[in-house]
């Protein structure tokens, strides 16, 4: 079993360094100039495999969303 995470994320750029959201984006994981504030986490459990919709680039936002509003299976 898989676990997929929704979270509204607010992210602070005290310090201006970053130009657009792809910057933060790409250099999220090892940053430590931004703050990130979580809101309105969720989680579903999910089978994981590799032809999963949500396992390709750019798949749509609405497919991630049909795992919360229960019109995928779980």
């Amino acid at each position: 079993m898989a676990k997929l995470h929704k979270v509204e994320l607010y992210v602070i750029d005290v310090n201006d360094n970053y130009s657009n959201l792809k910057e933060i984006m790409h250099d999220i994981g090892n940053s430590t100039d931004c703050s990130l504030i979580p809101f309105n986490v969720q989680e579903v459990e999910i089978d994981w495999h590799d032809e999963i919709d949500i396992n390709i680039s750019d798949c749509p936002v609405e497919n991630y969303r049909d795992y919360f509003e229960g019109k995928k299976e779980n």
